[in-house]
């Protein structure tokens, strides 16, 4: 009989078939968090170089936002599955960048992603709270040295860097949480975790919105997770500003995001979370 973890994991993979997360796999096939986002670490190089995939004319800044919105939201997606179905906090004990075939308007196309190799510890009975408090406390710890890095290397900011990380939670607890119609469970383990007093996750602008719209089919809503930081896709050659941009005026972000909620009636939910634009193919 499967564990949980093990259960959520084969949920995942399902669901999320782009996100790549083993439990029991060869550990000589992934290398350490450390050494993974360790200084002058060709995979941190490799990583920044995949990013041009997503726009043309980025500087280092745009990657390293492109590159934490990416990592942070494949993480929470892998992470928070496992969460939100066992209450278990995984701890991320290997990883890699691995290339792999998607299918991408009935194309198949190579693209990237990181491999998470974790070990998934009992749940024990602790109250909601504790459990958030033992995500949040994990996921900050695990962010922390990357996002220093970053700035280092890169020179963006880690307040700016926090709040896309906050977002890529977020988005992904919302995903998760739709996926499984457990959507309002997933937004307040989310909040729980994103507004902690004190926590470098936290701002007033990252919220969850519902937005309604009419359509000839009648009547559509849909909840968004509207961002508190800017993956900066506006400053590349034909950028623009995402559809859940903090930096959009509200009421013109909420008729974005109806245009958004009648192109998509109808149809299954690939995108819920109206985020950084997809690689170029």
């Amino acid at each position: 009989m499967k564990n949980a973890g093990a259960a959520a994991v084969e949920w995942l993979a399902a669901a999320f078939p782009d996100i790549a997360c083993s439990i029991a796999a060869p550990r000589e096939a992934f290398g350490s968090p450390a050494d993974f986002w360790a200084e002058a670490s060709m995979d941190v190089e490799s990583c920044l170089a995949y990013q041009d995939r997503f726009a043309s004319g980025m500087d280092d800044k745009i990657r390293a936002a492109h590159l934490i919105a990416f990592y942070s939201h494949q993480l929470c997606l892998a992470a928070g599955a496992i969460y939100l179905a066992s209450g278990a906090v995984p701890a991320v004990s290997g990883l890699r960048f691995e290339r792999y075939v998607r299918s991408d308007g009935g194309r198949e196309v190579e693209a990237g992603r990181f491999h998470f190799l974790v070990e998934v510890p009992t749940a024990d009975a602790v109250a909601g709270e504790e459990r958030g408090r033992r995500f949040h406390d994990a996921f900050v710890r695990h962010m922390k040295p990357i996002i220093a890095l970053l700035r280092r290397r890169c020179g963006l900011s880690a307040r700016a860097q926090w709040r896309l990380a906050a977002d890529g939670l977020a988005g992904a607890f919302l995903e998760i949480g739709r996926r499984r119609d457990q959507e309002a469970a997933a937004i307040e383990r989310a909040l729980g975790i994103v507004k902690r007093e004190g926590s470098p996750l936290s701002s007033p602008e990252l919220h969850y919105e519902k937005v309604n719209a009419e359509a000839h089919g009648g009547a559509l809503a849909r909840t968004y997770r509207i961002r508190s930081g800017c993956c900066l896709y506006y400053r590349t050659e034909g950028g623009d500003f995402c559809d859940t941009c903090v930096l959009l005026e509200p009421e013109a972000r909420r008729e974005r995001l109806r245009a958004h909620l009648r192109g998509s009636a109808g149809k299954s939910a690939e995108s819920e979370v109206v985020d950084c634009p997809s690689p170029r193919v």
